[in-house]
């Protein structure tokens, strides 16, 4: 098996491990700069008056609680909006 190279000097993984090392630290810092810039938009959006709402995530099963209070007769619409759209697809 002349295409696996497995080095008898185990200093030759360093650079690799390094590389590793930066990528992950580098996709965390990402991931938590989306995060931040997401919440900054929903806190935007909440302040030019438009509501927030967290609907059931049929993928996961997992639900969250409306952010704010909307009438009842806007949050039937919005479900029945969000069956039709999961209907089509």
């Amino acid at each position: 098996m002349e295409f696996l190279y497995f080095p008898e000097d185990k200093s030759e993984y360093i650079p690799g491990i390094i590389s590793v090392v930066i990528i992950f630290i580098l996709s965390i810092l990402i991931v938590w700069l989306l995060v931040r810039a997401s919440r900054k938009q929903v806190k935007q959006l909440e302040e030019q008056g438009y509501p927030v709402v967290y609907h059931k995530n049929s993928e996961t099963g997992s639900s969250q609680e409306d952010k704010i209070q909307i009438p009842a007769e806007q949050k039937e619409t919005a479900q029945e909006k969000d069956f039709e759209r999961d209907k089509k697809s």
